[in-house]
């Protein structure tokens, strides 16, 4: 009886579970799809994430590839063009050497062709005034002879004129084999080389007493005129000594024609006025237009011979420049050259930097105390200047200078030593402009470092 009870009880637990399965499984399996479909896009975000961090890691790749390729080729381009710099470079150093060679050869060359010029014109100088006119006047004295009636002496006359018509023919071949032609510049004159003579302008009124006669006697060679039109063109054309200018010109006056002349050739050249009575006040008027003093009418002797040996000695002194008004080489190579190779580049450097700087300011002392009339602090400024430009090769100012100095120690010298103090400035400049050329070729290149 138990066990039926029993069994009983377990059919009826099976029974109720087993209906409570079938009842639950409906409601359990409706919302599955749901749940799949809110999991599917939930997924979807990484998804998308993950795949665009690999193509930015792909693009990030190759552009990371392509800047190292550019930067190789960036590196391999910069070296190309530095190694090309660098054959450039030295091509320039290569032709600026060149250039420093040829430009030397050509300072060379032009001073040989200023010294074949001065020859050529001495040549000249001598047949036109040793031989051409004293030929001239033997002919004109054989004509005479001629027309005298005399048959023995026209017949001597003829025999001697066929020979004076050789020599006449001979002087002529010389003339064309100098390469200059008489005739086309009848009244040019160059500076006479011979000691004490001088190259005199000379432009007098026609009507005053001539110093033509004076001058010539003394062993000068005299260019006349009587127009100061010509004298002011014959001063630019060739190089004088001293100039005389008559103080009553007709067209120009002896003012005007003296301001051409100073355009020209400086305030260098001792240029007078030859004036008629001298007035008091008369001579510093004069000297206050750019003359450089003034000789009464009539010149006695004394006071002529005592103004030619002035000329003479401030020729004497003071270098020659060329005619033309070409520059002229005022640097001594060779003596910079020694002091390079004594005192070594880099001493010698800074010895050219010195003195490029300290020159220049030492002259415009010396000007200023030209200017002032402070005569003694000037000679003392001129010799200083002389001594520190001669170190370093500029020989010409230096010579220039002592000369200077030398004249301030003469009261009647000093005014004209006062009127050169433009022109020494000038020189001064030209001549440490010429230094620094030097120096950039010479000293500052890499070889001259070494």
């Amino acid at each position: 009886m138990i066990t039926t009870i029993d069994r009983a009880g377990s059919r009826a637990r099976a029974t109720l579970v087993a209906s409570c399965l079938a009842g639950a499984a409906p409601a359990s399996a409706a919302p599955l799809p749901e749940v799949l479909t809110h999991y599917q896009v939930a997924l979807i975000w990484p998804t998308l994430l993950a795949i665009g961090m690999v193509i930015s890691a792909a693009m990030a790749m190759v552009f990371w590839l392509r800047a190292g390729r550019l930067a190789l080729e960036s590196r391999s381009t910069t070296e190309r063009l530095k190694a090309d710099i660098n054959k450039l470079y030295r091509r320039v150093q290569a032709a600026n050497n060149e250039i420093g060679r040829r430009d030397a050869q050509l300072s060379e060359t032009r001073d040989s062709i200023e010294l074949l010029r001065q020859e050529r014109n001495d040549l000249h100088a001598t047949l036109n005034h040793r031989l051409q006119r004293p030929l001239e006047a033997v002919q004109g004295t054989l004509n005479l002879l001629l027309r005298g009636g005399d048959p023995e002496s026209a017949g001597l006359a003829e025999m001697a004129q066929r020979q004076l018509e050789a020599a006449m023919q001979a002087l002529a071949q010389l003339h064309r084999r100098s390469g200059t032609d008489t005739a086309a510049e009848p009244a040019s004159i160059q500076p006479a080389r011979s000691p004490g003579s001088l190259a005199v302008l000379l432009v007098e009124n026609e009507e005053q007493d001539t110093l033509l006669g004076a001058l010539e006697q003394r062993g000068h060679r005299v260019l006349r005129t009587t127009s100061g039109i010509d004298g002011a063109d014959a001063a630019a054309r060739d190089k004088f000594d001293l100039v005389l200018i008559d103080c009553d010109l007709r067209q120009l006056d002896c003012i005007e024609v003296t301001g051409k002349i100073r355009r020209n050739c400086g305030r260098d050249l001792p240029i007078f006025a030859l004036v008629n009575g001298l007035l008091g006040g008369e001579k510093e008027r004069y000297q206050a237009e750019g003359l450089t003093g003034v000789l009464a009418r009539p010149v006695m002797e004394t006071q002529l011979q005592q103004l030619l040996n002035w000329v003479s000695r401030r020729t004497r002194q003071q270098p020659r420049r060329p005619a033309g008004g070409n520059s002229t080489r005022m640097v001594n190579t060779a003596t910079l050259e020694r002091q390079r190779d004594t005192l070594g580049h880099l001493a010698f450097a800074e010895l050219l930097s010195s003195r490029i700087s300290i020159l220049p300011k030492r002259i415009t002392s010396l000007t200023s105390a030209l200017t002032g009339r402070h005569w003694l602090d000037a000679e003392q400024q001129a010799r200083s200047a002389a001594a520190s430009s001669e170190e370093v090769g500029l020989e010409a100012i230096a010579a220039r200078l002592r000369t200077l100095a030398d004249s301030l120690g003469i009261d009647s010298e000093r005014e004209h030593c006062r009127h050169q103090r433009t022109e020494i400035l000038n020189m001064m400049r030209a001549s440490v402009q010429q230094l620094k050329t030097w120096r950039e070729r010479n000293v500052h290149t890499a070889w001259a470092l070494k």
